[in-house]
């Protein structure tokens, strides 16, 4: 069963958003879990790549843009993707950083939902949330 967990934001914008999945991923890292990052477009996907390098002074977290050969390396911990299939030993735990609903859903066992505090941000969470519940999948909300 997977289980989603909405991340609630008290601040707006992506930056708050990206910042947030940043503490997540080295989080997971430290406990030395895969991770895909689902974003809207590549420039989404190349902003959290250098937030990645810059967000702590002293954090390395192995990671990437996918590719068609992701991952280049066996230390690489974290893909950033626009698409719904990353290689299977990413898909445990799957941070959505999308709008919508990853539409593959085969091996996840973690999704996260970042939500800023932005209306339209929360009204598109409200109806994710409903279509994860109508689906069964274990809730849980955690505020920030």
């Amino acid at each position: 069963m997977i289980r989603v967990e909405f991340h609630i934001l008290s601040s707006t914008g992506d930056d708050a958003r990206m910042r947030h999945a940043c503490q997540l991923i080295e989080q997971s890292y430290q406990l030395k879990k895969t991770v895909y990052l689902r974003v809207e477009s590549s420039h989404a996907a190349k902003t959290i790549d250098e937030l990645l390098w810059t967000f702590r002074d002293h954090a390395f977290i192995p990671h990437e843009i996918m590719t068609a050969h992701s991952p280049s390396h066996p230390r690489i911990m974290v893909l950033i993707g626009e698409g719904d299939q990353p290689p299977a030993e990413f898909r445990s735990t799957v941070i959505n950083l999308g709008h919508d609903i990853p539409t593959h859903q085969d091996g996840i066992t973690r999704l996260i939902e970042i939500v800023g505090a932005d209306p339209v941000q929360k009204q598109q969470a409200r109806e994710r949330y409903k279509f994860y519940r109508d689906q069964g999948f274990q809730l849980e909300t955690v505020n920030h």
